[in-house]
């Protein structure tokens, strides 16, 4: 075994995360990091540290397997065959269970967090569409209005509710955990990759079918705007459940991009890589809470297809924002790339 397995393996047993490790041993937390995915290694006097807090020797540490002790002392010895037949054995064991355990609980905590974030933003689409239904009517009246910016609210704060626990729960995350083993195999890895493609296929479906059932209900079966309104958001709240959904669980598979934060660059570099994508989400939330503002005051004064005379539905509002919102990321994408070690 290597030294990072016998790390990683040392910390499982005792159910240690890396930032617990690097408070006991006097390191910090991005520096056992880069034990562990051997961008680093550690001075003798951590690696002594290390020894006297599981019990186990240097040369077990080092150069032998920490479950098997002497391990180190034969891998040491002048005789090179009984090294390598050592060696050999342990890397054939060892990584393959080191691969099948999760430590950190990072599968059970992106289900989680994927189902969160797809049910947060869901709800905020069920708040419009029931806000609609009740506003929708040619003349409101003030009951009629109260009950629309009830049902908004309630759709709001019901979405915040599963977001913002949702974003802090991952920052956490990360915070405690800024590097986790790929123990994902390839069997999972294709298993999560079929369940996102069919996920992404029937997102863009509902959404297709919604555009055509909002267009039918309009030019043949004549449903009044409060009727497609209506329509039109359940079923978007449905298709952006699924392809937020797909988008985040296949987001969340790919470890090496999750620990290359860490293990790629020092903190100061990434502080202000970190800044700089703050401020372009902040952008971003800018843009649809002015559409979020435009389309209900459309949505509520009546006027649901006027935009300052262009004949522009109020939900169409939204899709603009969002599309000019994934135009700007891209393109901030493009000249502001990650910083490389």
């Amino acid at each position: 075994m290597s030294f990072r397995t016998n790390v990683q393996y040392l910390r499982s047993q005792r159910n240690m995360t890396q930032e617990q490790l690097a408070m006991l041993v006097g390191v910090s937390r991005q520096a056992v990091s880069k034990w562990e995915s051997e961008k680093a290694y550690p001075e003798m006097d951590k690696l002594l540290a290390i020894c006297d807090l599981f019990g186990c020797t240097l040369d077990d540490l080092v150069l032998g397997d920490v479950r098997h002790p002497g391990s180190g002392q034969r891998a040491s010895k002048p005789d090179h065959q009984d090294a390598a037949q050592a060696t050999s054995t342990t890397h054939v064991t060892a990584p393959a269970q080191s691969a099948m355990e999760d430590v950190t609980g990072y599968a059970s905590f992106s289900n989680a967090y994927s189902l969160r974030m797809a049910f947060g933003i869901a709800l905020i689409m069920l708040g419009l569409a029931f806000g609609g239904l009740f506003a929708g009517v040619s003349q409101p009246t003030d009951a009629q209005n109260g009950l629309a910016f009830l049902a908004l609210m309630i759709g709001i704060v019901l979405g915040l509710a599963c977001l913002i626990p949702a974003v802090s729960a991952r920052r956490d995350f990360r915070r405690r955990h800024p590097y986790v083993a790929d123990f994902y195999t390839d069997e999972e890895r294709s298993r999560v990759y079929r369940q996102t493609t069919w996920e992404l296929v029937c997102g863009l479906a509902v959404v297709l079918l919604d555009v055509g059932i909002n267009s039918a209900g309009f030019l043949v079966w004549g449903w009044s705007h409060q009727v497609r309104g209506f329509v039109f958001f359940l079923l978007l709240a449905l298709g952006i459940f699924l392809l937020v959904h797909a988008g985040t669980s296949h987001r969340m598979m790919n470890l090496r991009a999750y620990n290359r934060q860490i293990d790629s660059v020092d903190d100061g570099r990434w502080d202000t890589y970190r800044y700089e994508h703050r401020i372009s989400n902040a952008i971003s939330g800018v843009i649809m809470g002015l559409c979020t503002l435009v389309a209900l005051t459309m949505l509520f004064s009546g006027n649901y297809d006027n935009l300052f005379g262009w004949r522009i539905p109020f939900w169409a509002i939204w899709i603009i924002g969002g599309v000019f919102c994934g135009v700007l990321q891209s393109l901030i994408g493009v000249f502001r790339k990650p910083p490389r070690a």
